[in-house]
């Protein structure tokens, strides 16, 4: 894994800034373009697996339209997507594939485009507007019902059961939620949409664990560490000092937000409370402390995106949908505590 140091020297900046950089310091004050850098350097020195693989030209150069659902300077502010990106890139550049790097599909796509990868949560009129445009055509990170279209996703709902499961084995019980969802780019029919709230709800009502009370949520189209700021503030005073054990945060970003909370209302995470999120951003593991998260392999859903586009492009008969769900891994960092009950400690005294 990549260190402060290793990002420092790569971006030729102090490694105090970088640091300030990767921790969202409110206080610090450098350029869009400066945090890009940092941003990208970070993902890209923790993805390396590509340096082992050879060259897969084609002898044709094929063009290819990468469509993001968010502009460049909102990039900054949700590296998940940045992430994907990264994987994108370094795989079309393996099969010699030209990007043709769009923000808008106003003026309809260049007359030598084959196919188009579509990154983010477009909402359906956008959805309908692309699938217009090529018949050849990948969604990554999209969750609507794309009927003749291939997606791949990381498995958030899988993601939710593993972090909560953690929780559950270190022994806490009483657990609560922060996190928001953009409702308008997200189908589906249940209350909450996104397959980690769903999953939170539904696990620990299961377990008769879920309390209404510890439920903090935001419907945002901007779920950035500022939303998680906020809800663990909004936590911290409605509960006033009847907190839960742990919080469940749905993604890195906003855990971010809620770790800033809880150290101005001098709380120490895991100590006081315990943290644990989804995705495993770059930024997690340079966090004080060190994030417990759960992986998404982001990268990997980038270059996956490109392979099953690829074949899309060369293939001689109508493709069958593929809907593809990559897996996600449990990181266990310093944000997590074991909770000793009261029957544990009868059991260790009589030890």
């Amino acid at each position: 894994m990549a260190t402060i140091k290793d990002i420092a020297k790569e971006t030729n900046l102090s490694m105090t800034t970088v640091s300030r950089v990767l921790s969202y310091d409110p206080n610090l004050s450098v350029t869009h373009e400066t945090k890009r850098k940092i941003f990208e350097t970070a993902e890209r020195l923790n993805y390396t697996k590509h340096i082992r693989k050879k060259q897969e030209r084609d002898r044709k150069i094929k063009n290819i339209a990468i469509i993001q659902w968010i502009d460049a300077k909102e990039k900054i502010n949700d590296i998940n997507y940045m992430s994907i990106r990264i994987g994108v890139e370094k795989r079309a550049a393996e099969l010699g594939l030209n990007l043709l790097k769009m923000t808008t599909i106003k003026n309809g796509l260049p007359d030598n485009t084959e196919g188009i990868l579509a990154i983010g949560k477009f909402d359906q009129q956008s959805v309908d507007e692309l699938t217009q445009l090529n018949k050849n055509i990948v969604f990554i990170g999209n969750n609507h019902p794309l009927n003749g279209f291939d997606t791949i996703n990381g498995d958030f709902s899988q993601a939710a059961e593993i972090a909560l499961s953690h929780l559950i084995e270190k022994g806490h019980k009483r657990i609560g939620f922060i996190g928001a969802e953009d409702k308008k780019h997200l189908h589906g029919y249940r209350k909450y949409k996104s397959p980690a709230i769903y999953t939170f709800v539904d696990y620990l009502t299961s377990k008769d664990l879920f309390d209404a009370s510890l439920f903090f949520f935001e419907n945002t189209s901007d779920p950035n560490t500022q939303v998680g700021y906020r809800l663990m503030n909004e936590a911290l005073t409605r509960l006033n000092g009847n907190l839960p054990t742990a919080f469940f945060v749905v993604n890195d970003e906003i855990a971010l937000g809620c770790l800033n909370a809880l150290r101005e209302h001098n709380l120490r995470v895991p100590d006081d409370i315990s943290i644990i999120s989804i995705n495993d951003l770059s930024l997690s593991q340079f966090l004080t402390p060190a994030l417990t998260t759960v992986k998404v392999y982001t990268e990997e859903m980038g270059e996956l995106g490109i392979n099953t586009l690829k074949e899309r492009m060369e293939s001689d008969s109508e493709p069958i949908a593929k809907r593809i769900i990559l897996g996600t891994k449990l990181i266990e960092r310093a944000t997590v505590k074991d909770i000793i009950t009261v029957d544990d400690e009868h059991k260790l005294n009589a030890q």
